[in-house]
């Protein structure tokens, strides 16, 4: 009866053992899903009492026996982490241990400038807008096919390409620049190297730009780029609104004609040839438009309501088939 009573005692006391452990391992659930950081050269207490502090797990000590069993005290890494909501002490543990840091999902629509990417990455709160600005002047930064003139603003203008990104929240300013430029070097810069013609890697970006630009329909971007080359071919002025609207302080909903009249290298109604640099980052339609363009005796076009464009060969044509829509 004596050892009856024994065991039941042993067997009540490993239950309750098993179910405070399985109670201390359980998600704490915290109200939302914030970033976690350790601090390069934080102990394994230090990072148990961080983890129970901000609400992670409900037991440092039962953390620490964990990492300790697992022989993982070295393994423990610094790094910027985002724990899901639900993730029990385990999870938690192999996730530092793997050194699955944290990273944030950002797209740069095609069209976007050097300024409204530097806003769009701004808005992440880890993000400094001052950072990036002067990550632009940075020398890791720059490429020797970038625009070489004192009349571009930011020589990278162009060359961040349009993508979704991945990226590691311990990334600097220099290191996200640096990925997007890489970006148009892995896609592009081959292609562009190698075209058989005497345009360089800048002329074809800004070129692209002005298509990007231009253009609201992919499909006719070849087209678009082929009216800009015949223009370039005559020696005409290439009097596109798109470079206007990059040189004036503020953006318009319509270029009028006072706005014609602004003072910059990148107003084509004033300049002829191509802009120092380009106005914007091409995608990729935009950049295949310009080494394959569509061939035409097309000179002018300006756009219909709906996005899409009416070509003409002569000016005598255009103004009547501006008429039709006036």
């Amino acid at each position: 009866m004596k050892k009856a009573a024994i065991l039941l005692l042993l067997a009540v006391l490993i239950a309750g053992a098993y179910f405070k452990f399985d109670y201390l391992a359980e998600p704490t659930y915290p109200e939302k899903a914030e970033l976690f950081v350790i601090e390069s050269g934080s102990s394994v207490r230090a990072i148990a009492r961080q983890l129970e502090d901000e609400g992670w797990i409900r037991s440092a000590r039962l953390f620490e026996i964990y990492v300790i069993i697992n022989d993982y005290q070295g393994g423990l890494q610094a790094g910027t982490y985002q724990f899901e909501v639900g993730d029990d002490l385990f999870q938690i543990a192999n996730q530092i241990v793997s050194g699955r840091a944290a990273s944030f999902r950002v797209t740069i629509p095609e069209g976007f400038t050097v300024n409204e990417i530097i806003k769009r990455l701004s808005e992440f709160d880890h993000i400094d807008q001052e950072d990036l600005v002067q990550a632009l002047e940075d020398d890791r930064i720059k490429r020797d096919y970038f625009p070489d003139s004192s009349e571009v603003e930011w020589p990278q203008e162009g060359f961040l390409f349009p993508d979704t990104y991945n990226l590691s929240y311990e990334m600097d300013s220099v290191a996200i620049l640096n990925v997007m430029i890489n970006r148009f070097e892995n896609y592009w810069l081959d292609s562009l190297e190698n075209n058989e013609t005497d345009y360089s890697i800048n002329e074809y970006v800004t070129l692209a730009s002005l298509v990007e630009k231009e253009a609201q329909l992919s499909e006719e971007k070849p087209l678009i780029a082929g009216v800009i080359y015949n223009r370039l071919d005559q020696n005409m002025r290439l009097q596109l609104d798109a470079t206007v609207q990059y040189a004036l302080e503020d953006r318009v909903s319509r270029v009028l004609y006072g706005h014609l009249e602004v003072d910059s290298p990148y107003n084509t109604y004033l300049n002829s040839g191509l802009p120092p640099g380009p106005i914007a980052s091409p995608g990729d339609n935009a950049l295949a438009a310009v080494l394959e363009p569509e061939e035409s005796d097309y000179l002018f076009y300006f756009a219909r309501p709906d996005g899409s464009h009416i070509f003409t060969k002569t000016y005598q044509e255009h103004l009547e088939r501006l008429r039709e829509f006036r």
